[in-house]
């Protein structure tokens, strides 16, 4: 992906003030969220929790490479969600050096609010615009969010 051109300083000043604006009426900052599936999770919480809804073996090694984290921020977010009784971390049968991480119940019922929260709120936000403008947000979205490639 290449840049165009420098970013407007007014453009950026605009693009801050509409993401807070989303953050507050979707109730997506953390000072917003009590009561809410988010109540309590360090946000690397919710992605460990997203991560392991997903089917796969998972290991610590594994869900540090997933996620670009380090193998001790994804153990100490698993330190977490354990002692809240939502993930479980078993040695693999095969190779005892090996932890495998999955998800309690507790997790997999949580786990599937925090998807049923994110998909609402998409949703809520793709329905105030076109079909076309749908379609152009999402793919500038997923362009943001891959990053430089260069």
């Amino acid at each position: 992906m290449t840049r165009s051109s420098p970013v407007d300083d007014a453009q950026a000043k605009a693009l801050t003030a509409a993401v807070g604006a989303l953050m507050r009426q979707f109730k997506l900052e953390p000072g917003l969220l009590a009561g809410s599936a988010y109540a309590d999770l360090h946000i690397n919480d919710v992605a460990l929790l997203s991560m392991l809804a997903e089917p796969g073996d998972w290991t610590v090694r594994g869900l540090a490479q997933t996620l670009g984290a380090p193998d001790s921020t994804v153990s100490s977010a698993l330190d977490r969600l354990e002692k809240r009784g939502l993930v479980a971390r078993r040695r693999r049968t095969s190779d005892r050096r090996v932890m495998r991480v999955e998800l309690t119940p507790d997790g997999q019922a949580l786990a599937e609010r925090l998807r049923t929260g994110q998909l609402d709120n998409s949703r809520s936000m793709l329905a105030r615009l076109t079909p076309e403008d749908r379609a152009h947000l999402v793919r500038l979205m997923a362009a943001v969010a891959q990053g430089d490639e260069d």
